[in-house]
Formats: C-alpha cells, structure tokens, sequence
C-alpha cells in the first residue's frame, strides 16, 4: 500500500528519517526527542481502513532484528514531552481518528530511549510505523 505519510525531523516535513534516526541511546541517561508524522501531500487525509473515522491510528514499534540492539520495550512514545514519564515502553500510541495532510496536520511524536541500553550509538533495528490506514483524498 502507498502513502504521501512519513516520518520526518521537523513539522515541515523537509527532513525525511531513516529508520536509524528513531533510536539514538546513551548509556547513562534518556535520550528523548521528537519526530513527525506528515504528509507533504496536499488534500489527503488518512484514517484507520477498518473503520474509518472511528477507530484511532496507532503508532507502534517496530523491531526488525529481536534480541540485538534496542528492545521495543526500552522505546516510550506520547504526544507530549510530559507524557513520556508516565508512558509505558512498547505500547502503542493513538494519534487520533483522522490525520489531515499538510504541514498543520503534522503530529509530534515524542520518543524516549531509556537508558536500558549496553552501548551508545544509533540503532537501526527499532523503527516507528502506523499499520491498517486508509489515505484518500480529502
């Protein structure tokens, strides 16, 4: 299925990520930041395909290669920096019902990396993606 949504480093959407910018760990404390959910697109909207409008899209993580690397369950995600405390690592997040493309619909994710982590460094075994989505034309 093709999708004008990604994941960006700016709400502009003019810095696309690779899935190594998710994970960025230190071993001696948090690493948070905060990445983007977009379309550059003009007139999409996205929504959940089973139904749609009514069931919320949801940010999940990935992890490609279990038992190296990060572990999913060391990732927290929440829609505000305050949110990443109480937040559990590995569960999803719901960013709403309906996404609207554009640079004012962009939605900030807020990303921690625990210090639960062996070495320093980029990991790119760990990605973010929403998965059962609808797009069409708004």
């Amino acid at each position: 299925m093709s999708t004008t949504w990604s994941w960006y480093a700016d709400a502009g959407g003019t810095v696309p990520l690779t899935r190594g910018d998710f994970a960025r760990g230190s071993v001696s404390a948090a690493v948070d930041r905060i990445v983007y959910f977009m379309s550059p697109a003009t007139g999409k909207k996205l929504q959940r395909a089973t139904l749609p409008g009514t069931n919320a899209l949801q940010v999940k993580i990935d992890d490609v290669a279990s038992g190296s690397g990060v572990e999913v369950a060391n990732i927290k995600l929440a829609l505000s920096s305050g949110g990443l405390g109480s937040a559990t690592g590995g569960a999803a997040l719901s960013i709403g019902t309906t996404l609207l493309s554009g640079a004012a619909g962009a939605v900030a994710v807020f990303v921690r990396l625990t210090s639960a982590i062996t070495a320093a460094g980029n990991y790119d075994d760990a990605g973010l993606y929403v998965e059962d989505y609808l797009e069409t034309d708004v």
